[in-house]
């Protein structure tokens, strides 16, 4: 036992000092008014009841949902035809994988930096493309409309991210009896019902999981915003930019950053069991 303990304990001291302890001041902070200049002040509820209250507050999480929501429907239902395509016995099938995979090794910050050369509205690379189609120029990233600012992050977004939920299917898909095809086959099933009645059913507990995984990152989502929007106003604003502009702006409001932050924790949490609860409606967990 204490041999495992000394192992462990670089983890164990990591957590405590930099999740654990700063968690506990949080929760402190979010009941006092501190701009870390003055000892703090302490307010009960208030940062609660305005961040609750505050308008922008609200447009952030709904700029987040409509991200996250997008993003995972068009995601998951792309890799899901990727999979299936990527599984079958072609030549070169492994250089097509890792193909589509690389872009999920490439730091979101280093992705978010090309995309917004590739979308600049002055020259960029898909606005020339655009152009030689006769359509455009779009402003992309660029423009003051919140709905298209979401959308070009989301394509930028699944550029990135298809290619590990693919992966993931295709394991899901190796996992499916051969016998269920090969009967399918024999009833004369043509591929797109095999597709719909047994290859989507038998995906579903890897898809709910691509599901929780990519709603709860997609919800608390901030580098791309923060790079790819040079002046973020309010209508573009996601709950993470809001808690990092409350936090290291002109005037810290650690308090309100504090209590952004649990509120965000909780509206997560109640999503991921709302997603939990409807779990055994849809998903089959039996071949």
């Amino acid at each position: 036992m204490r041999w495992g303990w000394l192992f462990v304990s670089p983890y164990v001291f990591s957590l405590v000092m930099f999740t654990m302890l700063p968690l506990v001041i949080s929760i402190y902070f979010s009941f006092t008014r501190y701009d870390m200049m003055n000892p703090p002040r302490w307010v009960g509820l208030r940062n609660y009841v305005n961040t609750i209250t505050e308008r922008d507050t609200w447009i952030a999480f709904r700029n987040v949902w409509v991200y996250a929501f997008i993003l995972e429907s068009i995601n998951i239902s792309l890799a899901c035809v990727l999979a299936v395509l990527l599984n079958q016995k072609v030549k070169g099938l492994s250089a097509f994988r890792i193909i589509y995979y690389i872009p999920g090794l490439t730091p979101t910050v280093a992705v978010s930096l090309v995309w917004a050369r590739i979308y600049n509205p002055k020259g960029g690379a898909l606005n020339v493309i655009l152009g030689f189609l006769g359509l455009g120029p779009f402003s992309f990233n660029y423009s003051s409309n919140w709905f298209e600012v979401i959308i070009a992050i989301i394509i930028m977004t699944i550029w990135q991210g298809v290619g590990g939920g693919t992966i993931y299917l295709i394991a899901g898909l190796q996992a499916i009896s051969t016998d269920v095809m090969e009967a399918a086959d024999i009833d004369g099933a043509s591929s797109v019902k095999k597709f719909f009645r047994i290859t989507i059913p038998l995906l579903t507990p890897t898809i709910f999981f691509l599901m929780i995984i990519g709603i709860s990152g997609a919800l608390q989502v901030f580098e791309s915003f923060y790079l790819l929007l040079e002046q973020t106003g309010a209508e573009t604003h996601v709950v993470n930019s809001m808690i990092y502009n409350l936090m290291w702006g002109m005037n810290p409001q650690v308090g309100e950053a504090a209590s952004l932050g649990w509120v965000s924790f909780i509206f997560v949490a109640l999503v991921t069991w709302l997603q939990k609860k409807y779990e055994k409606k849809w998903v089959h967990y039996d071949a």
